[in-house]
């Protein structure tokens, strides 16, 4: 096969949906690709293959030092296109893919935001720079339908270059690493039925909307636990939500974990319960360690995997037991709340879904998604 070089652009390999699927490529490429990750910040998480290069660049909101992230990273990339003649750029994130578009002719920009229309300043940027750039791009790779859809419909995106790939997971090594044991200052939680949430701690992950819903599913059954796993800016305001609702004793915030399949796998059901999102991971990762899913039916994603002979445009309006999980209305604690009961006291319902869950995460796997990849040349 002939030699391929390829160049990963992200700002770190830190936590995150983009991050773990470079992770993923990297690993799983045939090994005749040359592989390059350059970051903005020497932030590693997740393992990966091949030759890094960090430009030592600052991450911030700060509009001063997001306009010298900007330019710096503009001025850096081309220096190593330069150099390095790589045969593609692909990039992941927003800042990302605008510096890749205007770095040079070999930009793939993978696209997994579903930039929802919010009164923020970046992202009205952002917007503004997908109507004049993202046509200049080699190809644009997205997560979901969905957001295809609304780079044609909203953005004037042409059609024709888009790709749509979906997120992978490796099931084989997402089961192995379910089967390790908790440590056992966390055993004791999951003496009980739990379910569980796997997000950054943010506003659009929605956390706060799930602990109040999880209020009325403890009133019903009282051995119930809550468990979060992962961090972010919101969490003192989830602890004090947890404290004036006096689930202390119920809901757990464990943070990041490195492994988050041994506690996927211990748990009785998944929520997820996010405003929106492009193709969450998390739900992939609960279906592969067997779970049932219920998912506040967000924009984009969660419909793709839950219901996918359904029209991806509709929006639940009541509970919806679909293919392949239970899809609720957004902000609604009332319908998510009886959702999580109704798994929970419904073992017939809740083997089905695990089973058929258990079939519907092949489509995904990472042996069957990087065939999609081969435009790549390989």
């Amino acid at each position: 096969m002939k030699h391929k070089k390829i160049i990963f652009f992200i700002p770190t390999l830190n936590i995150g949906g983009g991050e773990r699927i470079v992770s993923e490529l990297s690993l799983n490429l045939p090994d005749y690709i040359e592989r390059i990750i350059v970051l903005f910040k020497n932030e590693i998480s997740y393992p990966y293959k091949g030759k890094l290069i960090c430009l030592d660049l600052p991450i911030s909101n700060n509009f001063l030092l997001k306009t010298y992230s900007f330019f710096a990273g503009l001025s850096q990339l081309k220096k190593i296109l330069k150099k390095e003649k790589a045969d593609y750029v692909i990039s992941f994130g927003n800042q990302s893919n605008i510096i890749n578009i205007l770095a040079g002719k070999k930009s793939l920009i993978r696209v997994e935001h579903f930039i929802p229309t919010i009164d923020d300043f970046w992202e009205r940027i952002y917007g503004i720079l997908i109507k004049f750039l993202f046509n200049k791009s080699n190809k644009i790779i997205v997560v979901s339908q969905k957001i295809a859809n609304n780079l044609v419909e909203n953005f004037g995106v042409r059609k024709e270059k888009i790709k749509l790939i979906y997120n992978p997971i490796d099931i084989k090594k997402t089961q192995t690493l379910a089967n390790q044991f908790i440590e056992p200052k966390y055993q004791e939680i999951f003496k009980s039925p739990v379910i569980i949430n796997i997000g950054r701690i943010t506003e659009i992950k929605g956390q706060w909307h799930l602990i109040k819903a999880f209020k009325n599913v403890k009133n019903k059954i009282k051995e119930t636990k809550l468990v979060i796993l992962g961090k972010g800016e919101l969490e003192p305001q989830l602890r004090q939500l947890i404290k004036d609702l006096n689930l202390q004793n119920d809901v757990y915030l464990l943070g990041w974990q490195e492994n988050p399949f041994k506690f996927l796998a211990k748990s009785k059901l998944f929520v997820l319960s996010s405003l929106w999102e492009a193709l969450p991971c998390s739900i992939l990762e609960a279906m592969a360690c067997g779970l049932p899913v219920v998912s506040v039916d967000c924009k984009s994603g969660p419909r793709e995997i839950l219901a996918p002979s359904t029209n991806i445009n509709q929006e639940a309006k009541d509970i919806e037991c679909v293919d392949y999980g239970i899809l609720t209305p957004p902000l609604n604690e009332q319908k998510l709340s009886q959702a999580m009961i109704e798994i929970l006291t419904n073992k017939e319902l809740s083997d089905s879904l695990i089973k058929r869950s258990k079939q519907r995460v092949k489509d995904f796997d990472v042996k069957k998604i990087i065939k999609n990849w081969e435009f790549l040349g390989y």
